[in-house]
């Protein structure tokens, strides 16, 4: 509904200044072109074009008046002003490429009176069609989505609030699940919040330690003790399958091989859905800095990579809903073959073909109470949300591999003192020759060869650790250990449904048995291409497959080539379902 006429609250410096790539100004000739997807309409002073937690909005290009993003309740005597729109602006960012709630609300408002603002409205699924079809005009707004979503997060603007103390259980995981999903979140301490009354008219009944970590969403709702599940559907972060739908390909993890796989079957016209249990990124997600990446001469975090990746995939359509886990894959036995996904929550998928790159985790310690330590001391990720705990403290990195080494990196940049323990006698046959220097040039990191933790000890949290080096114990008071000891695949769920190695990890290609007599044998004449499973039509690529590089670029090379022969197979279904 349309409002009165009010000057509207200033937006931040940082949100308004003229940024040629973050608010750029479209050319009449680009509005020529926009204005074939839609329709120009004229508004109303004050209308509402969209409001935040709405999902699936469309595209606005404004021709006379301006558009004002806020975010705060419509209604709202002095809404927070993000930015406004002016003549040849556009509304949006990266949401608008999913079908997540979105973060800001939007209006019409207009200097003089009588003028009539008008603006050009492109529904959601030509939008779609416009990236693809004007990419000159595709990459203007996707590089101003990108910048959009980043200015959101530096401000904590539409963020959520979370309230807990740096040691509260739970905690840093909800931080961790928002910041690799790119939301905007504003931390405050417990006793902040008690003593300022900060929040005070949302706390009904009033919280307690008890209730540590709240959440609260942008709509105002409160939670207490949120899982990572129930924060995401509060946030909106979860797309739902589409309902019915099969899908071309479905793809299982959203690490580099996964979301490699997912962008090159969207670019191809197949449709696409990514399953992933938590964030894009995977185990890569984790490392603070790669610089052996071809074509990032300076490197880049595993996040932003992933986050890039996301992008990618997104503006070819593809669908990526989180925090879902697969818990089995079972062939359907209705006309047309394919498979059928069970998720630990909602309905299931179904799906021609499946790319598995559910990756591998790190192995966790055989210590005594080691488990009680995880995310409350004991850390398997060394990112900024991470490394904000240990400004000034020693910290412990335990492994001798590549990401260990960029987590010592990275972490001697913001701890007092890193101590790196390896249990062989060094690290050279597993750590590129760059990192390894690096690590023995810095005054900060204390690099230990054969030398293994031996305890833990604290209460909630971590308090101290020893290790042993030959007949020699020290113990030190470090509240942080970071563990990037071995990869073990993540394929639980898949034992006795495909053939798996001694380790876990999945068989492809000339790895799998084919004699009638296995316990999962090959069922087809021809013999499984390169990266497909015991299963045909299901793949294997990344860190998941027996076999396989474990590096970055090699989990993105085998991601993208398996695409190809997904395309083969949906060639034979369609044949077999011809011929029938």
């Amino acid at each position: 509904m349309p409002t009165p006429h009010r000057t509207p609250s200033s937006p931040p410096e940082s949100a308004t200044r003229d940024d040629r790539h973050a608010f750029p100004r479209l050319s009449d000739e680009h509005l020529e072109r926009i204005e074939s997807f839609g329709s120009i309409q004229e508004l109303a002073n004050g209308e509402l074009l969209f409001e935040q937690g709405q999902r699936s909005v469309d595209f606005f290009v404004i021709l006379k008046g301006r558009v004002e993003i806020f975010h705060g309740p419509p209604d709202a005597a002095e809404p927070e002003v993000v930015h406004i729109h002016k003549e040849g602006g556009f509304t949006g960012e990266l949401d608008l490429f999913s079908d997540r709630k979105i973060l800001v609300s939007g209006r019409v408002v207009v200097d003089g009176e009588g003028e009539k603002p008008s603006i050009i409205r492109v529904p959601r699924d030509r939008f779609a069609r416009l990236m693809t079809a004007e990419p000159d005009i595709g990459n203007i707004v996707l590089r101003a989505f990108i910048l959009r979503r980043l200015g959101l997060v530096d401000h904590a603007q539409g963020a959520v609030t979370l309230i807990g103390d740096k040691t509260t259980s739970g905690m840093l995981e909800l931080e961790r699940f928002l910041r690799r999903n790119a939301h905007p979140v504003r931390v405050l301490r417990f006793d902040e919040v008690i003593a300022d009354g900060l929040v005070e008219s949302r706390l009904n009944p009033p919280i307690d330690m008890d209730d540590l970590p709240v959440a609260i969403c942008p709509d105002g709702s409160l939670l207490r003790r949120p899982d990572r599940a129930k924060l995401a559907e509060c946030l909106g972060l979860t797309e739902a399958p589409k309902h019915s739908h099969v899908y071309d390909v479905t793809v299982i993890g959203a690490g580099p091989a996964g979301l490699a796989a997912a962008t090159y079957a969207g670019s191809e016209g197949l449709s696409t859905i990514v399953i992933e249990s938590e964030a894009p990124g995977g185990q890569a997600g984790s490392s603070s800095r790669i610089e052996n990446y071809l074509g990032f001469p300076v490197g880049l975090s595993g996040q932003e990579l992933a986050n890039r990746a996301q992008v990618q995939a997104q503006k070819f359509g593809v669908r990526l809903t989180l925090p879902r886990r697969v818990t089995s894959l079972e062939p359907c036995k209705s006309d047309g073959g394919g498979y059928e996904l069970k998720l630990d929550q909602g309905p299931p998928i179904r799906t021609r073909s499946v790319v598995i790159a559910s990756g591998a985790r790190w192995r966790r310690l055989s210590l005594e109470g080691s488990e009680r330590f995880e995310n409350n001391g004991i850390h398997f990720a060394a990112t900024s949300v991470e490394a904000d705990l240990c400004g000034g403290e020693d910290v412990v990195v335990v492994g001798g591999g590549n990401s260990a080494g960029q987590a010592a990196i990275f972490l001697a940049g913001h701890a007092k003192r890193v101590h790196m323990l390896i249990r062989g006698k060094s690290p050279a046959s597993s750590m590129s020759d760059y990192l390894l220097q690096r690590i023995r040039s810095s005054d900060r990191i204390n690099l230990l060869t054969e030398t293994s933790l031996e305890s833990l000890a604290g209460d909630a949290w971590l308090e101290s650790v020893s290790w042993r080096c030959g007949d020699e114990s020290t113990s030190k008071p470090i509240r942080h250990v970071f563990l990037m000891i071995g990869a073990i695949a993540n394929t639980d769920w898949l034992r006795g449904t495909l053939e798996l190695d001694e380790r876990g990890f999945v068989c492809t290609g000339g790895a799998i048995n084919r004699d009638s007599g296995s316990e999962t044998p090959w069922p087809l004449q021809r013999p499984p291409h390169p990266l497909e499973t015991s299963l045909p039509g299901v793949f294997a690529a990344g860190d998941v497959r027996s076999g396989s590089v474990k590096r970055v670029a090699s989990a993105v090379g085998e991601g993208s080539i398996c695409i190809q022969d997904v395309h083969r197979v949906l060639d034979e279904q369609r044949t077999a379902i011809a011929t029938t």
